[in-house]
C-alpha cells in the first residue's frame, strides 16, 4: 500500500469510530430514563394534610415516589382530570382547576429517594362538602397513560368548597 492508501484507511476508519460513537452516544442520550414520562405503574402517590399553608388557605400535598428502585421517569405540570370519590361514590360537586404556572412548570425527574409533590389547595373559610372523600384518582401531568393514579385520601379529611386548585408536580428539595 501506498502512503496516500495508508491514510485514506486510516482516516476512514478514524471518522467511522468517531460517526460509530456519536450514534451510541446519541442514542443513550436519546433514551435517557429523565425523558420517559411517567406512567401510573412508575409512581405511588400519598396524600396528606400540609402543614404548612397560607393563611385563609388549607392544602394537602401529593406525594410521589418512584414504584420501583428501577424507576426513573418525567413528570411534568398539575395533575388532570382529578376526581374526589367517597366509598366508591364520585363527588361530582367540585371543580377543580390547575394553578396558573402549572402550564411552564419544569420537568421532574422522579427516581428512588427522589420524591415529587404537588397539592390540592382549598380555602379554609368555605363549607365543608357534605361527602368526605375516601379516595382520589387522577392522571399524571404527563399524560393519562391509559390508567389513572389512585390515591387514598386521609381519613375524616374535609373536602371544602365549590372549587380547588391543583399545583404543578415539583422536587423534594433536601
Amino acid at each position: 500500500m501506498n502512503v496516500q492508501v495508508k491514510r485514506a484507511a486510516a482516516a476512514i476508519t478514524v471518522g467511522g469510530l468517531v460517526t460509530g460513537g456519536l450514534l451510541v452516544a446519541g442514542g443513550v442520550a436519546g433514551a435517557m430514563p429523565s425523558d420517559k414520562l411517567c406512567g401510573a405503574s412508575d409512581v405511588e402517590v400519598t396524600v396528606t394534610p400540609d402543614p404548612s399553608h397560607s393563611t385563609g388557605h388549607e392544602a394537602y400535598v401529593l406525594t410521589y415516589t418512584a414504584a420501583s428502585p428501577t424507576t426513573n421517569c418525567k413528570l411534568q405540570g398539575a395533575p388532570t382530570a382529578l376526581s374526589f370519590v367517597d366509598d366508591g361514590h364520585l363527588i361530582d360537586d367540585v371543580a377543580v382547576v390547575p394553578d396558573a404556572t402549572a402550564a411552564n412548570a419544569a420537568p421532574v425527574n422522579l427516581r428512588e429517594g427522589r420524591p415529587a409533590v404537588s397539592r390540592i389547595v382549598q380555602a379554609s373559610a368555605e363549607a365543608p362538602n357534605p361527602h368526605t372523600p375516601t379516595t382520589i384518582t387522577f392522571d399524571l401531568p404527563t399524560g393519562p397513560g391509559g390508567v389513572p393514579v389512585v390515591a387514598n385520601w386521609p381519613a375524616g379529611e374535609p373536602l371544602k368548597g365549590a372549587t380547588v386548585q391543583v399545583t404543578a408536580v415539583s422536587a423534594v428539595t433536601p
